[in-house]
């Protein structure tokens, strides 16, 4: 059951922004991310990120745009993601610091995903894109780990501008 998840297409709501991107890409990708900004980084937070969208194989993906919209849903969905985790054994605890860096580096490989489709011509993931560099800096910008992050966004920005 914990490889399924896997398999499971990423923005199947927008499917013309995410060129099939599987949550294995995905999540291979965020797991790099984060021990190559963070190199000292937990077994157990890398642990954490390597399974964190294992849960979509049985629930689905439900969209970042409406679980920022309905919080009384994406609460709920919390909850049934945790019971199925731990029907899976998978049940990780880290610090609230490796779960900020976790969520930085899962937030910025979409960022990533999308500026290397903006720069495909893919004019839909656009939106996603600011929305993803909007989401980290209000919400992680007075974090002391955030600077690899905004570096990595300043680069983006400056590729974007060239």
């Amino acid at each position: 059951d914990r490889l399924l998840g896997g398999h499971v297409t990423r923005y199947h709501t927008r499917p013309e922004v995410g060129n099939n991107q599987s949550v294995a890409e995905h999540t291979w990708r965020a797991v790099v991310i984060l021990h190559t900004l963070w190199p000292d980084i937990s077994r157990e937070a890398l642990l954490y990120l390597l399974y964190h969208d294992v849960t979509e194989a049985e629930l689905g993906d439900l969209p970042a745009t409406t679980k920022w919209k309905y919080h009384f849903l994406a609460e709920e969905y919390r909850k049934v993601e945790t019971d199925y985790q731990k029907t899976l054994g998978i049940v990780n605890e880290i610090t609230e610091r490796e779960k900020h860096l976790c969520k930085m580096a899962d937030m910025l490989e979409l960022v990533m995903h999308c500026h290397r489709q903006v720069r495909k011509g893919n004019t839909f993931a656009e939106k996603i894109y600011t929305n993803g560099i909007e989401f980290l800096r209000n919400n992680f910008k007075t974090d002391p780990n955030f600077g690899p992050v905004e570096q990595v966004l300043l680069e983006l920005e400056k590729y974007d501008n060239q």
